[in-house]
């Protein structure tokens, strides 16, 4: 087995597997408990993570998720090492951000950790990789975007009402139905061109918000294969305004039209991640209008609605 420096030292090779990763983790971290590995290796089983930081970061959430379920509560120096982790696999553009958001939170452990209550020491690790993920990805877990330069008041926020949080976590569904990634991946292929491995693996890292939405379509491929054969027609106005329930004007039914249309730019720009927030609310104005188009249509639901993903019509 190697030890804790020479992995740190690899930490980039490409060929790695995610096994060897899990591995390295647990080494890492001196996590010594089989069920929670098992669970791990049987989650990140799915996982088609290329680069060597998405197969860190991803086994890193999935080990911090499982320790909770599992009530495992980390010591201070494994928390100290899972720092080291992260540092060292965060990319360099934002170092000086990174480096003083860890010395904070290495400082803020040492001197208070030990005061804690078991439930926020319990949901320690996922807070941590949370602020990570927001200096990687620049959004949070649930993909919030988050400035990095509020990353602090965040960090002391994500300490408080650890009841809510705790029971949050515990009701997180983390097993992946692959079969059901599969038949997403068929409709996607068909409805973007591209080749079905590429859209696992785009699929795989989006953040759970956009991967409801893309079910959302999946979920609606025969509805919009009716939308495409009427919508220049008089029908289309029709069954629109029965699917929302109201008579619409003449400028949301552009919209609607427009969103149909652009379904495959949708479906590609969220893929590629290329819809960046912009302006003073943080959206991105291209996908706010699409997908308000296809709330319209009933081909995503409005978040004021309830979202079912019904796996049989696919």
């Amino acid at each position: 087995m190697q030890n804790k420096q020479t992995i740190l030292q690899n930490w980039t090779n490409e060929q790695v597997s995610i096994n060897e990763v899990i591995n390295n983790i647990f080494n890492l971290l001196n996590i010594n408990d089989i069920e929670i590995k098992n669970k791990v290796i049987e989650i990140s089983s799915h996982s088609r993570a290329e680069k060597p930081s998405d197969k860190w970061f991803y086994v890193l959430k999935i080990v911090s998720i499982c320790s909770i379920k599992h009530n495992k509560i980390f010591y201070q120096s494994q928390l100290y090492d899972l720092l080291t982790i992260l540092s060292r696999v965060l990319d360099e553009k934002e170092k000086e951000v990174i480096n003083i958001t860890i010395f904070n939170i290495y400082k803020d452990i040492m001197q208070n950790y030990n005061k804690l209550n078991d439930i926020l020491k319990l949901i320690f690790p996922l807070i941590i990789v949370n602020l990570m993920y927001i200096l990687k990805y620049g959004h949070d877990l649930e993909g919030k975007p988050i400035n990095i330069n509020a990353i602090n008041n965040y960090y002391q926020n994500s300490k408080l009402n650890v009841e809510n949080k705790l029971k949050k976590i515990l009701s997180l569904n983390i097993e992946i139905d692959n079969t059901q990634d599969n038949k997403l991946a068929g409709i996607l292929e068909k409805l973007t061109g591209r080749n079905e491995k590429v859209i696992q693996i785009a699929f795989q890292n989006l953040i759970e918000s956009d991967r409801k939405k893309v079910e959302n379509v999946c979920n609606n491929y025969q509805k919009l294969q009716e939308y495409y054969k009427i919508i220049e027609t008089d029908r289309f106005s029709e069954i629109v305004e029965k699917e929302a329930g109201r008579k619409l004007s003449g400028s949301q039914l552009q919209h609607a039209i427009y969103s149909i249309k652009k379904t495959k730019l949708y479906l590609e720009n969220l893929l590629d991640g290329a819809f960046v927030p912009n302006g003073k609310q943080g959206i991105n104005h291209i996908k706010h209008n699409i997908e308000y188009g296809f709330q319209l249509t009933g081909i995503i639901q409005s978040k004021r609605k309830k979202t079912i993903f019904n796996k049989n019509k696919i």
